[in-house]
């Protein structure tokens, strides 16, 4: 590797290129010049700023690579990791400053689409919509000089996804383009305003979009490089200084002392998979085995870090803020709550009420719950998921408490919003229920392995409440064998089976909705699922719990 770093930093600079005052020269360092000179992004001595960061950062890989045996360490592996992204981005950030150069300058339209094909696959780590429009604008046509004031605000909107901020871009010809406004402490997440700042934490939504990307392009080697954004991150940056660098991963976050200090479901999860941080275990396990171009793969890793890894670390987050606000330690449980909210919402909402109005930008549950109230048709007036708006009514209602210290109603709060965010996941394992009826367990279809997935995020939870609901879900949804029929008792069972669970965690049946005709917690007829005699009984004490259940409070009703 060093000889690589030797290669890239001889390509960044070239042989030509000579010092002030001139700093002529041919490649992408004479580049960044230029650039930063029409930004006025330029140190005392008139060099790039970008140039004197990316020549510190490889000295700082220098030094790393004259450690004995860094390759072999995970610290090291890490840090070089998040160097080169670091690197990645400076490069980005001179051609995004000549893609506004270009665009303003009528003289340099010609060079908008050698700058546009530079920037624009890029943006495919970013928000999808964004990405889509600018790509409309600047590659599936010809660049026009009045499209200007519409591009400039979504490429200015993708900045922080790309890994630079405004100021670092800086004003183009000192007032010809001004320097746009960088994220503010409460800067807005979907309508929500946070307290303190946790908008790097959403920005983990980035990583996971970058593995979907990534696995389109199968690597080899136990798919690596997606595999290097599961481990160490990029987006989630924790600690900016220069030499505590610090991201917040997707692993870290499976494996995190969050949950399984404070996570009320914690024993559930280890009790109902057999072992800790199952999740973990299963992602890095496929990663290795090396599928291809087998979408059952992705859609498998990308379903366990959405479906398993954040629900997971958003219930330690939860715990962690009750605990606080119960005096646990003296650290602030607001941190805590608004960093719930920013990783159940995620970056790529954009800052308006509801999220944005495209599904294909979200990743995290509050964009699983928008996806789920289409299909199960519990959208509000603002066309957004309600689960959502009353998510969002939990989460001022909870900074509230903590503002007047009210601990007790926080507590419920809390309580409520767990079980909230748990509904899209039930929405999800009997939507895949309805579309997995039919297909046979060889199936390649990816909605086996997602609905599965759905299933072993919730079913814990369901397991405690009522084990007999989880072996119907498991022999539903859970291929556990080579005789595996995929929804052997039909999606209605699926649906039913959730029933008690809705009771238990205290919302009922009115936010999973329905969809396809499948009713959620309508009882089965009479005649039981539709399977052999060993499954009808299994039905049947379902139904006659149900039943019970209905009974009593009919008759605590009547007794009041």
């Amino acid at each position: 590797p060093k000889r690589k770093y030797d290669e890239f930093i001889a390509l960044y600079v070239g042989a030509g290129q000579v010092l002030g005052p001139s700093w002529e020269g041919y490649l992408l360092y004479a580049l960044a010049q230029a650039a930063s000179k029409k930004f006025d992004t330029v140190d005392e001595n008139g060099e790039s700023l970008v140039n004197k960061e990316i020549r510190g950062l490889y000295e700082w890989v220098q030094r790393i690579m004259s450690e004995e045996d860094y390759c072999k360490r995970d610290e090291s592996i890490s840090e070089l990791w998040t160097i080169n992204n670091r690197i990645i981005a400076k490069m980005n950030l001179s051609m995004m400053q000549m893609l506004i150069d270009s665009m303003h300058n009528e003289n340099h339209f010609y060079l908008v689409p050698v700058y546009a094909r530079a920037i624009i696959p890029q943006l495919s780590q970013c928000r999808t919509s964004i990405q889509r429009k600018l790509k409309s604008y600047l590659l599936d046509k010809e660049y026009e000089r009045e499209d200007f004031s519409r591009i400039l605000p979504l490429l200015q909107q993708s900045y922080d996804c790309l890994g630079f901020t405004c100021e670092q871009v800086g004003a183009y010809s000192s007032d010809k383009v001004a320097e746009c406004g960088d994220y503010s402490e409460n800067h807005p997440m979907a309508g929500f305003v946070p307290k303190v700042d946790v908008q790097t934490i959403s920005k983990v939504d980035l990583d996971m979009h970058a593995i979907r990307q990534l696995l389109k392009f199968p690597t080899g080697d136990d798919n690596i490089i997606p595999q290097m954004y599961y481990k160490h991150g990029r987006a989630a940056v924790i600690n900016g200084d220069k030499y505590a660098y610090d991201v917040q991963s997707l692993q870290e976050m499976a494996r995190s002392s969050i949950v399984e200090q404070w996570s009320p479901y914690y024993s559930d999860y280890v009790s109902y998979h057999g072992q800790e941080f199952y999740a973990d275990t299963v992602i890095m396990n496929e990663f290795k085995r090396n599928a291809g171009t087998d979408t059952q793969q992705d859609a498998l890793l990308l379903s366990w870090m959405q479906l398993g890894v954040v629900t997971e670390y958003l219930m330690g987050l939860l715990g962690s803020a009750d605990q606080m606000c119960e005096g646990s330690t003296d650290e602030d449980p607001t941190k805590w709550w608004d960093a719930f909210a920013a990783t159940y919402i995620g970056s790529l909402e954009g800052i308006d009420l509801g999220g944005s109005d495209q599904t294909i930008d979200g990743f995290m549950l509050w964009n699983v719950a928008n996806r789920r109230a289409v299909s199960f048709d519990t959208q509000n007036s603002d066309y957004y998921a309600d689960i959502n708006n009353e998510m969002l009514e939990l989460l001022f209602a909870g900074q509230a408490q903590l503002l007047r210290n009210d601990c007790n109603n926080f507590a419920k709060t809390v309580s409520r919003a767990l079980h909230l965010m748990v509904i899209p996941l039930i929405q999800s394992v009997i939507w895949y229920a309805i579309k997995n009826e039919g297909l046979s367990a060889s199936s390649n279809d990816d909605g086996l392995v997602i609905g599965e997935v759905a299933a072993k995020s919730v079913l814990p939870i369901v397991n405690k409440f009522d084990p007999n609901a989880a072996r119907i879900i498991e022999r539903n949804m859970v291929r556990s064998d080579d005789n595996f029929v995929p929804v052997v008792d039909g999606p209605q069972a699926v649906a039913n089976a959730f029933y008690l669970v809705l009771d238990e965690i205290g919302w009922g049946c009115d936010y999973v909705g329905h969809a396809d005709g499948v009713e959620a917690c309508q009882l089965e007829s009479a005649t039981g699922p539709r399977n052999n005699g060993g499954s009808f009984k299994q039905g049947a004490v379902t139904i006659l719990a149900l039943l019970a259940n209905t009974i009593f409070w009919g008759y605590s009703a009547w007794l009041s």
